[in-house]
């Protein structure tokens, strides 16, 4: 297991490793929950040790080493260091398999298929389409799926996060994705149907 001190030392060597000469402190160490990574955070030591702000670097959030190998992850700036584990641990549990939404009703379910239609505001055919040859809808960042989830949910429309060995052909969701509105668009996307519904 590498200690806190050879986490810091392997973060500095990479800091260090820049063309510009800069030199670099740490100011937080600490492991993460599952205690698989130290959390590592630095900066120039102008800035760290003399408070010096034109010298500060912004751009990454902190620095992942795991714990068993020394493998630097690094977070950027915009992406919390939570999240940023999550898509690891996610990744980890899905191995070589892709994460998958689909929902949960078939075709058979009318209150469930004129919920769905109504909400898409389309026909029959495409919302059909929907529950059968085009049934998985999205795949992505299950953190990405799991938002878009819990926004089908609110309109009462029930969904699965599933693990699946193929996707070609699946609509990939990024973080863009947080309205209503998005997902309609990428439900007519998944169909065929782009914005001419």
């Amino acid at each position: 297991m590498i200690t806190s001190q050879q986490a810091q030392d392997i973060v500095l060597n990479h800091c260090h490793s820049s063309p510009y000469g800069e030199r670099f402190a740490i100011y937080f160490c600490e492991l993460s929950p599952k205690q698989d990574f130290w959390i590592i955070r630095c900066n120039s030591e102008s800035y760290v040790i003399y408070n010096q702000l034109e010298h500060c670097y912004v751009g990454v959030n902190a620095y992942l080493v795991d714990i068993f190998t020394g493998k630097i992850d690094i977070v950027g700036s915009g992406e919390s260091v939570e999240d940023f584990l999550q898509d690891i641990y996610d990744a980890q549990t899905a191995g070589s398999q892709f994460y998958l939404l689909r929902p949960t009703f078939s075709k058979e379910n009318k209150i469930a298929l004129l919920n769905l239609k109504q909400w898409l505001k389309c026909g029959y055919t495409n919302t059909i389409n929907l529950l059968t040859i085009n049934r998985n809808w999205f795949t992505g960042k299950r953190r990405y799926l799991q938002h878009i989830q819990i926004l089908l949910d609110k309109r009462d429309i029930k969904t699965e996060i599933v693990l699946a060995d193929n996707i070609d052909g699946i609509v990939v969701i990024n973080n863009n994705i947080w309205f209503e509105e998005d997902i309609i668009k990428k439900l007519r996307k998944v169909v065929g149907g782009g914005s001419s519904y």
